[in-house]
């Protein structure tokens, strides 16, 4: 076959600036193949179908290859013929995928397979099949028409079934599960389907220009990125002041193997630009609420890849819009390990709880000086569901996952616990990025009571119900010049409006004495002491019979290095400090 010269010139420049026409000559096919490039076209596409199958598509998107176009209020590509474009499927036959179409759908009569093709060699795909059975296959590439929703309101009854009649719009979001089996054909050496690992070719005209939806205030709408390449997230959220900012992405359990509602295990993870994190969810079982101990991964999603789908939830009603100035070329897509901080950001705390055993929930908190206490658009981010054991920041008297506030010594900042049975909780916190107070304290409003768990943690027994306006985080940046030759995290204050800082429980390493300090003081005892080296190797228990509120345990048959002390009071509370040892 001979290729024309556009074919060529997409790997010597990484740009096309003018209006972009493609069209078979009567000798030969003429298609764009670009492989790992940004393909820029100022203008619009006129694209002309192919005479043959194995090369019918005008331009051949692969390897993270991408289509930027320049600003303009609507689409004006136009023509018979497709742009290809490949994106991978993360999930097995029972599991979904959150999709948006990238290149225009035709809303009157289409259906999902007229836009996703089974890809058979670099330029030759077919049809991929709609099938009525419940599980779909990956040779020949068949897709289940019975799991293909959208959503918009919000609650569950607002699944909006499509199967069989695709007529969405661009812009919004659909479901579809994966496909189960193994596609071993290579294209670009990756193969097809290595197992919950689908490529789905996406052809038709790309979308392009300005794309409005609408939406009111407090409805839940699936949405997605709409154009045949990757999309500023952050951007589209800060820009629609129409919607809380916030961006919520389903992740379930791998190797699922039910398509019963009850046995499903999944959440959403919740993205805030302006916190500049993304949470991932705490997994439950859909049968009871429960939680199953499993959480999600962790993703860079600042940019969003081709055609990813996505939750938004509406601030008040008007309309919501993609343009092209938020397109932006990304090649791949990243999981992060850790969250990441923005330079915008003051600082960051991750504040952990752990409960019954089972699984943590994580609460993220972000100072900015430009945000507020209440709900600020773009910052702050609502849970997207609540867990029959639940814990959240309380903002508003609403449940919040990312809480985005000025930085303020001794606030006391809400947390909202809702146990629907008993329940044992670890307060810990990790992740401190440009904010490291010497004090980090849960505040008990109950007990007046301040424990520190900047280097150690609080295990609270509780019995069911609600606590929205008993517990609280608050730190002190510095303490007091008297205070500062304690090496003593661990110590747990009482803050008044004059700054005197009362003890609650002081732990406290003495190497001037060679001993180690214990001291209650609030109304409670010492029940038991343990000390344990950083393998988890017990040094030292004892347990007390009297009503001991001070005790002195000596050090010097102790090695040099570091310990947790484990304190468990008559009260039952059970806090933790790491010491130093140097005899």
């Amino acid at each position: 076959m001979k290729l024309p010269l556009l074919f060529l010139l997409i790997f010597s420049v990484h740009t096309l600036k003018a209006q972009l026409y493609i069209a078979p000559s009567a000798k030969a096919d003429s298609y764009i193949y670009a492989k790992e490039r940004a393909i820029y076209v100022h203008g619009h596409l006129q694209l002309i179908e192919n005479n043959k199958k194995e090369s019918a598509a005008s331009l051949y998107l692969r390897n993270g290859a991408q289509l930027l176009q320049g600003p303009r209020s609507n689409n004006q590509n136009k023509g018979s013929g497709k742009i290809s474009v490949f994106q991978k499927g993360t999930s097995n036959a029972f599991d979904y995928n959150y999709w948006s179409l990238p290149v225009l759908a035709n809303i009157q009569d289409g259906q999902i397979n007229d836009y996703i093709f089974e890809p058979l060699s670099n330029t030759n795909s077919r049809n991929a099949k709609l099938i009525s059975a419940l599980d779909g296959q990956t040779d020949p590439l068949s897709i289940s028409s019975r799991w293909i929703y959208t959503l918009s309101g919000s609650n569950y009854s607002n699944w909006a079934y499509l199967g069989d009649h695709f007529d969405l719009i661009p812009g919004e979001g659909f479901t579809m599960k994966g496909v189960n089996g193994i596609n071993s054909v290579h294209i670009e050496g990756e193969p097809v389907n290595k197992g919950n690992a689908q490529t789905y070719d996406f052809r038709g005209l790309p979308n392009d220009g300005q794309i409005e939806l609408p939406i009111k205030k407090d409805q839940v709408l699936l949405v997605g990125n709409p154009y045949p390449s990757s999309l500023d997230l952050n951007k589209f959220l800060l820009e629609n002041t129409n919607t809380t900012g916030i961006a919520y992405f389903w992740d379930s359990r791998e190797n699922g193997n039910s398509h019963f509602l009850s046995d499903y295990q999944g959440g959403y993870g919740t993205y805030s630009p302006g916190a500049g994190i993304y949470v991932p969810p705490v997994f439950k079982n859909y049968s009871d609420g429960s939680e199953t101990g499993e959480t999600g991964k962790y993703y860079d999603r600042k940019i969003i890849p081709i055609a990813q789908g996505f939750m938004i939830i509406g601030q008040k009603d008007g309309n919501l819009t993609f343009k092209n100035s938020q397109r932006v070329l990304q090649i791949g897509y990243q999981q992060q390990a850790v969250f990441k901080a923005p330079e915008s950001t003051i600082g960051l705390l991750n504040l952990n709880i752990e409960i019954d055993d089972a699984y943590i929930q994580t609460l993220a908190l972000v100072f900015r000086e430009d945000s507020t206490v209440n709900e600020d658009h773009a910052m702050d981010a609502r849970k997207m569901d609540e867990n029959s054991q639940d814990i959240s920041w309380d903002i508003m008297s609403n449940a919040f996952v990312i809480n985005v506030r000025p930085k303020l010594n001794q606030d006391l900042i809400p947390l909202r616990i809702s146990l629907e049975e008993d329940s044992k909780l670890q307060f810990s916190v990790s992740g401190l990025i440009n904010f490291n107070p010497d004090r980090i304290f849960i505040y008990d409003e109950k007990d007046q009571l301040y424990f520190s768990i900047k280097t150690g943690y609080l295990k609270l027994e509780l019995p069911k119900g609600e606590y929205h306006d008993r517990f609280y985080l608050s730190f002190i940046d510095k303490l007091p010049e008297v205070a500062e030759n304690k090496e003593n995290d661990m110590n747990i204050e009482v803050l008044k409006p004059t700054n005197v800082l009362l003890n609650t429980i002081d732990i406290f390493q003495n190497n001037m004495q060679q001993q180690l300090e214990i001291k209650m003081l609030y109304d409670a005892e010492i029940k038991s002491v343990k000390i344990f080296d950083l393998n988890g190797k017990l040094s030292y228990t004892h347990n007390f019979k009297a009503k001991e509120k001070e005790f002195y345990y000596p050090t010097v048959n102790l090695s040099n290095a570091l310990y947790i002390v484990k304190v468990l009071t008559s009260d039952n509370k059970e806090v933790t400090k790491k010491i130093g040892i140097r005899n």
